[in-house]
């Protein structure tokens, strides 16, 4: 039994590494982002004939955060299961109203290398974050509107529900948000 595992444990040894994934979020006066998420996703493709393109059979996401000095890191085992790995900013407690949607990074080769990686990230202000802004000023903390506007900014299509309450649709992130009544 104990051969067995130590097999086992060996041949993981074979399938795995560590690496750490590291860098900077700041803005574009070169101000560091606090608080903002970072995603490693790891993901498993095939080729499927049936459908003749590549089509992901399984994934795993590591998260952290960015502290206050803008710096993150993330050390993790990779799995050499996995054969595409991506560095993602955009997830819950990203900034939307503030910034424009930062692009993924695909650092697949650099996985595969076995070595750190850094990758950093310079987040452009969203054109309509100043009139977010003034209107936040506006209508106060106290108003229902508040939370939604500073996280998402202005939704793509408001709706009037029957019971006085609004659906704001935002199209680019496929999320609806009831607010009011």
């Amino acid at each position: 039994m104990k051969k067995l595992l130590l097999f086992v444990l060996f041949l993981f040894a074979l399938n795995s590494f560590s690496i750490t994934i590291k860098g900077s979020i700041m803005d574009e006066e070169g101000n560091p982002i606090a608080d903002t998420p970072v995603f490693l996703v790891m993901k498993k493709v095939k080729f499927s004939f049936k459908k003749f393109k590549l089509v992901e059979v399984d994934s795993k996401i590591v998260q952290t955060k960015t502290g206050k000095d803008g710096l993150y890191r993330i050390d993790v085992d990779i799995d050499k299961y996995f054969n595409k790995f991506y560095v993602d900013f955009v997830g819950e407690g990203f900034q939307y109203a503030k910034y424009k949607k930062p692009e993924v990074e695909d650092i697949t080769k650099l996985v595969d290398k076995g070595i750190d990686i850094v990758v950093n990230r310079v987040f452009k202000y969203n054109p309509q974050w100043k009139n977010v802004k003034l209107v936040l000023d506006l209508i106060g903390k106290d108003s229902p509107y508040y939370n939604v506007l500073k996280e998402y900014g202005f939704p793509d299509e408001r709706v009037k529900l029957d019971d006085g309450s609004e659906k704001w649709k935002y199209y680019d992130i496929n999320k609806e948000i009831i607010i009011g009544e």
